[in-house]
């Protein structure tokens, strides 16, 4: 069964006895970014995949809840319910019923809004990366994908992408380490950068900003957002879905890349050498390895 099932069937298994009113869930960080200041009577929040999120997840929902109302945060012992109890402690308040099975926990208790007063901005950092004698301050949010340095996985794309003033797309860019270097090592070139995460959109927004750079950021989920075509296409796609390995991302990024590609354009894409991702790129076009260092490989294709 998957993990990420376990603690939504604990869930179920006690919503009954819970009698919590009409409680809001917040499964992602679109659940909470949108929500208004106490306008929720309960809540019921699952452990986030990314342990960054923990933190920031219950701050907001410390100040969406309102005072008194009932918060359970829900997880599976494998993705690190445990150690989730002091976040809990930290924006909510004491956890007052601790619910045990399914290889899961339930934290239960009265929120405290001991973190009602967090903002983003509360959340947000900068690093400085250095490439060929350029740099750039990245912003950095949590659960957003960043080594708070350059990687080598990124380092070694950036080596091998040809740098020239044409229509870019960088689709997963994080916090706009790609782009953002791109479009500052070739001001003439147009840039977009599109994630699925409206907190890589924010750090993709703020990384620009801070450098004076200009680009058109999209929350798009792979390419469902994504218009246009594009003469270079640049990928360095998540494989992991919390802590399980996930080839979804780059399923869907060679069903549809093909259309986004103009007549004569070439797809660049990083990933780590044990990934198996050949075939699949294979179906958008002919598919070269340009380099392969043991741990990270730079893939070209040709629609």
């Amino acid at each position: 069964m998957p993990t990420e099932n376990l603690p939504r069937e604990l869930v179920n298994k006690h919503l009954e006895a819970l009698a919590l009113p009409s409680p809001l869930y917040i499964e992602s960080e679109k659940d909470f970014l949108g929500a208004a200041a106490n306008s929720a009577q309960s809540a019921i929040v699952y452990l986030p995949k990314s342990k960054a999120l923990i933190d920031m997840t219950l701050a907001f929902v410390s100040g969406i809840v309102v005072s008194g109302g009932m918060v359970v945060l829900a997880g599976s012992k494998k993705g690190g319910i445990e150690s989730a109890k002091k976040w809990y402690e930290t924006h909510i308040g004491p956890v007052d019923q601790k619910i045990v099975g399914n290889h899961s926990a339930l934290y239960v208790g009265k929120n405290r809004q001991l973190g009602a007063d967090k903002k983003l901005e509360d959340f947000l950092s900068y690093f400085p990366i250095i490439f060929k004698g350029t740099s750039l301050e990245i912003a950095n949010l949590p659960g957003v994908f960043s080594a708070k340095e350059l990687d080598a996985g990124t380092k070694l794309f950036l080596e091998h992408i040809p740098y020239a003033p044409k229509k870019v797309l960088d689709i997963g860019c994080g916090g706009g380490v790609i782009g953002g270097l791109y479009k500052k090592l070739v001001p003439e070139s147009a840039v977009t950068m599109a994630d699925m995460s409206p907190l890589a959109v924010r750090a993709t927004e703020e990384t620009l900003k801070k450098s004076n750079l200009s680009a058109t950021v999209v929350t798009s989920d792979v390419f469902t957002d994504i218009t246009g075509t594009f003469d270079i296409i640049l990928c360095n796609p998540p494989f992991h879905t919390g802590i399980e390995t996930d080839y979804s991302f780059i399923s869907r990024f060679a069903r549809d890349a093909r259309a986004h590609l103009n007549v004569g354009g070439e797809i660049y894409l990083v990933a780590n050498s044990f990934l198996a991702y050949q075939p699949t790129l294979e179906k958008i076009g002919s598919t070269e390895i340009i380099i392969d260092d043991g741990k990270f490989r730079v893939f070209k294709i040709h629609a």
